[in-house]
């Protein structure tokens, strides 16, 4: 055999030694991309109409919600001080996704936009037909988001909307005739709200738990209503707290029976729909609020609120001065 032709260890030379960067083992693991998309911090709005797919709605009606929607969106932006055309707004069908600019204080967004957007809403409902009268969930949240050729995604995208899928503001809107329920993700209610900037009242607020999804998270919601804040139904309460504590042991939310025309009191005795005091239960309609201390002087302990969005709600407003438990129920 020809030495020069066999391996240098074998041709009696020490194998070279490497040093530095070659020595290291060859690693298979596929090596970091580059982020090129870095994302944005954004103020997060989701608003959502409610029940936009009744079924006595047709294409007609969710076209004129649609636009009645914009319109009183841009027009309570506008009015809180929020340029209109300074927000991103993506198109969902039954709501808008909108970006606002982390330059425009969230302060605008929890204080004096909502209230407006309530006070815009009930006052175009008051001239639309029964069909297109609609009502309105919304998120207020922030954080990162990335923009592609497709529009706009990232965690807390999908996070405003586990958000306004809520079971409890649900509820609340249900059991409620708020034309506006605001929900508040944690982190806004920790950077922004609680500190009470602008006047804002984090007290006014009750807090929820989310659970939507693979989100558990903590939200907190407020309902508006007649240019008022109103409660949060009890329905919505023992959601809240999974029926272990907010309401009455023992006792179900009630209900209100659906009516047809209703003409004066109706009178229940003790134990039927009504909850809280013993006595008998009184329903009325809700322009018939005014009769409220006479059926306190009657004995009546317990009365159930029954009408249309605009009207229930003008009737809730001096509930909190009547020595009688209110409750209500919103049907159209």
């Amino acid at each position: 055999m020809n030495p020069s032709l066999e391996p240098r260890s074998r041709a009696g030379r020490t194998p070279r030694s490497f040093h530095g960067r070659y020595a290291q083992p060859i690693s298979h693991q596929p090596l970091p991309q580059a982020v090129t998309n870095l994302p944005t911090h954004r103020s997060i709005v989701v608003v959502d109409v409610v029940s936009f797919t009744r079924p006595d709605r047709d294409n007609v009606d969710q076209l004129a919600i649609r636009a009645a929607l914009y319109e009183t969106l841009r027009d309570a932006f506008e009015d809180s001080g929020i340029p209109w055309r300074q927000t991103v707004r993506e198109d969902r069908g039954d709501g808008v996704l909108i970006f606002v600019s982390a330059e425009v204080s969230k302060v605008l967004l929890l204080g004096p936009m909502p209230a407006r957007l309530a006070e815009l809403l009930e006052r175009g409902n008051a001239k639309r037909s029964v069909r297109q009268r609609f009502r309105l969930r919304v998120v207020v949240h922030a954080g990162e988001v990335h923009h592609d050729a497709h529009g706009y995604a990232g965690y807390d995208v999908n996070l405003a909307f586990r958000l306004v899928d809520a079971r409890p503001l649900r509820e609340a809107m249900e059991h409620s005739a708020a034309s506006v329920g605001l929900i508040v993700s944690e982190g806004v209610h920790d950077g922004v709200l609680r500190h009470g900037y602008g006047g804002l009242d984090a007290a006014a607020f009750e807090r929820i738990r989310v659970q939507v999804k693979s989100a558990d998270v903590p939200g907190w919601i407020q309902l508006f209503g007649a240019g008022v804040l109103l409660p949060i139904p009890r329905q919505a309460v023992r959601s809240v707290s999974g029926g272990e504590s907010g309401g009455e042991p023992g006792l179900e939310p009630a209900t209100a029976p659906v009516l047809g025309p209703v003409i004066g009191p109706v009178l229940a005795p003790a134990g039927g729909s009504g909850r809280g005091q013993d006595g008998p239960v009184a329903v009325l309609l809700a322009d018939e609020a005014s009769l409220l201390d006479e059926l306190a002087g009657l004995g009546v302990r317990t009365v159930v609120l029954v009408g249309g969005a605009a009207g229930l709600a003008a009737g809730l407003a001096p509930i909190a001065r009547q020595p009688i438990y209110i409750d209500h129920e919103f049907i159209e």
